[in-house]
């Protein structure tokens, strides 16, 4: 029989094992669910935040996104398809997804791995319709040509863009078809359309100043530009009219020439009417010429984020075009008829495509300015299908439409930097505005005058603070710099670009031909002072810094991050923080620097230190060169401002050799005189030579450069081999050489031959050119 103490006990008992059971339940809620269990959870999640993508068809900007990893592959890589491979498994693909509806995951994979099979048959398509000519190697030619364009620096020199009808003295073998030259004595102005003839020295576009770097003759060849030089002496006197060339009789040819010319007064005039560092910069937002723009105003901008001022992109454009807009219907809204009767939005729509036209053809039609004036087009005309204008579609529309034109822009940092900002303004203020959806509203006219102003400076911080942040990794990877504080200086000017010097620049410029366009310019001139001035003062306070080498993969993690985060309309935006931080763990290139760079022309020549110093061979280096090569590899977070005297490598030298040694000692030897080739191979384990010698290797095991093998492979980048302490080096030109970089492979010295009227019939003869200084 139970006692009370037993019927205790046995309670207390019953409830421990309650009470430890209800914890173990507990306790299992707080662990991860079975791997079924967990896989059925995270199916049902992606199936629903799929949905919500479908229906808010984000599956459009796939389009986009695909012919961008399309010519990527092809240019970046160097992938090269079948054109007709490409384009027959493109539309496979593409018609395999109209064929699978309803599922989520398979269709847009399909359709996105269609558009970037597409996007490499357009830049397949973009390569074999390109037949620039880039010069071989180097000569002293007499030309004759037609002038497409003309410039004046801020040196007072003139910059012509000249088609070429002919060579003499020596007639070329491969005459490049357009090229670019400075003339620097006096002359009269040739005007567009105009004959040039004169002695001319011509050099091919330089290749990347080191193995990885931005390849400078990837532009020229698809802009057409096949050489650049400088004129020996003034042009000479009109000769004999050459305007029989087809090229450049019809409509297409005086109006482009037409413009051209207009452009030329309205840059002659800013410059006169303002002057200064401030007309330069005034002519280069009303016609694009940036030639008049000191060197030091130019850092001053650049250095404080601000350099994008001075490019006629999308800020310009919409700036000007939206003033127009607000005129027109201003003016429509005075007259309360025309008002009532008439669609005055869409007329000032009209109105500001018109005025944006005009300012495209004006400004030079670059890139550039005809991206940000498909992008506006595209919003103007949402405006008069009474649709929304900014929206992350329109945008995809303008990259789908400038992709097809101009496939190989993708690779410019003007493309990538101004679709980065466009997307993430309109992504990130979209979020913005379904978060003041959600609160209370604020009812109209119940903010004061101080308030509204606060909203509009805080409007502006926005603005750059998120295009900045998404413009900042292409700046890092391009530029190797970075205006950590560019905020400050765009906060500061931006109100006066926007509210002062653009509107200013429009009616100047409307105001021109009335010859009352003189007040105008002097009133953008004195805001531009004021830009200028706080530039100056941020610049020497809050400069920009060095970052160095960025990877291309965490480039790629980073933009996979900004496209996450604003295209996607459901909870699948926030996979943009992990690859964000994927990105930023996997920017900084962590490789130690190389020991040696050489640069293609055989004489600029560093060392590097481990710390990233640079020391130069020559007291005074070629500065371009020597700027890519401080901004990559030096320490990083030197400021700009920083600049100390260049270091000189403590070589020994004598009878035109010089004797040096790496960090890790490798023994080089530097010579300019080919006689000395041998000593040079004996006495290192890299010789260089800056002669065009026939030689390729030493007998002796040294590395042999020369400017033959310089030309094959580009500037050098060489560091020791940590096992045999043999020389490593990589080569800045690939192995086959891509299109822009076969005139590598062409005849050099350049070969030339006599005109046809001098020729023997049975023994015709080639001579020749002394193409180079260095090659005689």
């Amino acid at each position: 029989m139970d006692t009370a103490a037993d019927r205790d006990d046995s309670a207390k008992e019953q409830k421990g094992r309650r009470t430890r059971a209800g914890g173990f339940r507990a306790w299992r809620g707080l662990l991860p669910p079975p791997r079924a269990e967990w896989g059925a959870i995270t199916a049902g999640w992606l199936a629903s935040q799929l949905e919500a993508e479908t229906r808010h068809r984000s599956g459009f900007h796939l389009i986009a996104i695909g012919l961008m990893v399309g010519v990527v592959i092809v240019y970046g890589i160097g992938w090269r398809p079948g054109l007709a491979v490409a384009a027959i498994a493109s539309i496979a693909l593409l018609a395999l997804a109209v064929r699978v509806p309803g599922r989520p995951v398979l269709r847009p994979s399909l359709v996105c791995a269609g558009f970037v099979l597409a996007g490499a048959a357009l830049a397949i398509t973009e390569i074999e319709r390109t037949d620039t000519t880039l010069f071989s190697g180097e000569a002293t030619v007499q030309i004759v040509g037609n002038v497409v364009s003309r410039e004046r620096t801020d040196s007072g020199r003139y910059r012509y863009v000249i088609d070429i009808a002919s060579t003499e003295r020596p007639v070329l073998s491969r005459p490049p078809e357009r090229v670019r030259i400075v003339v620097g004595s006096r002359h009269a102005p040739i005007p567009p359309g105009g004959d040039f003839r004169g002695l001319v020295r011509l050099r091919p576009p330089s290749g990347p100043a080191f193995p990885g770097s931005h390849d400078f003759a990837f532009a020229p060849f698809f802009n057409g530009i096949g050489a650049y030089g400088f004129s020996l002496g003034a042009p000479e006197p009109a000769g004999p009219d050459i305007s029989g060339d087809p090229a450049r009789n019809g409509f297409g040819a005086w109006f482009r020439n037409r413009l051209s010319t207009v452009r030329l007064a309205m840059t002659e005039r800013i410059s006169q009417i303002i002057g200064g560092a401030e007309g330069g910069i005034a002519a280069a937002l009303v016609t694009g010429e940036r030639t008049g723009i000191p060197d030091e105003a130019e850092e001053w901008l650049r250095g404080t984020g601000l350099a994008h001022v001075l490019s006629i992109s999308g800020l310009h454009m919409a700036i000007v075009a939206g003033f127009a807009m607000l005129f027109v219907r201003s003016v429509f809204a005075l007259v309360p008829p025309l008002a009532l009767r008439f669609p005055i939005k869409k007329i000032a729509a009209v109105a500001a495509l018109v005025v944006a036209a005009f300012y495209l053809g004006l400004s030079g039609a670059n890139i550039a300015t005809q991206r940000a004036f498909i992008m506006l087009a595209i919003m103007l005309t949402a405006v008069l299908l009474d649709r929304p204008a900014l929206t992350l579609r329109n945008v995809s529309i303008a990259a789908i439409v400038v992709i097809a034109l101009t496939p190989h822009a993708v690779m410019t940092a003007s493309f990538q930097m101004s679709f980065a900002a466009t997307v993430a303004l309109i992504g990130g203020y979209a979020a913005l505005s379904r978060r003041r959806a959600r609160s209370s509203p604020v009812p109209p006219g119940s903010r004061g005058w101080a308030h509204r102003i606060l909203l509009a400076f805080a409007a502006i911080a926005m603005t750059s603070l998120i295009a900045g942040t998404a413009t900042a990794p292409y700046a890092a990877y391009h530029f190797n710099r970075l205006a950590t504080f560019g905020l400050v200086a765009n906060v500061l000017t931006m109100p006066l670009f926007t509210l002062w010097i653009m509107p200013l620049a429009l009616i100047g410029s409307l105001a021109m031909p009335f010859g009352v366009d003189a007040w105008a310019f002097q009133a953008m001139g004195y805001g531009i002072g004021i830009v200028l001035r706080i530039a100056r003062f941020v610049y020497e306070r809050l400069p920009d810094q060095a970052i160095g080498l960025t990877t291309a993969t965490g480039l790629v993690l980073l933009t996979a991050a900004i496209l996450a985060a604003a295209c996607f309309a459901s909870r699948l935006r926030y996979l943009a923080v992990p690859l964000a931080l994927a990105g930023l763990a996997a920017a900084p290139y962590r490789m130690p620097p190389p020991e040696l760079l050489i640069f293609e022309d055989g004489k600029e020549v560093a060392l590097i230190a481990r710390d990233g110093q640079l020391a130069f061979l020559r007291d005074r280096p070629n500065d371009f060169v020597a700027a890519q090569w401080e901004r990559a590899f030096e320490a990083r977070g030197r400021p700009s401002t920083d600049r100390e005297p260049r270091r000189s490598i403590a070589a020994d030298c004598d009878e035109a050799l010089c004797r040096f040694e790496t960090r890790d000692g490798l023994k080089v030897v530097w010579t300019d005189d080919y006689e000395k080739t041998g000593v040079a191979c004996d006495g290192g384990d890299i010789a260089i030579v800056a002669r065009a010698i026939r030689l390729s290797a030493c007998r002796s095991g040294a590395v042999l450069v020369t400017l033959r093998t310089l030309r094959r492979s580009g500037s050098l980048a060489i560091r020791s081999d940590p096992v045999s302490g043999r020389p490593n080096v990589d080569h800045a030109i690939a192995d086959p050489p891509a299109e822009w970089n076969l005139h590598r492979l062409a005849p050099w010295p350049e070969y030339w031959r006599k005109p046809a009227a001098k020729i023997s019939a049975t023994a015709p003869r080639r001579e020749e050119e002394a193409g180079s200084d260095d090659s005689q």
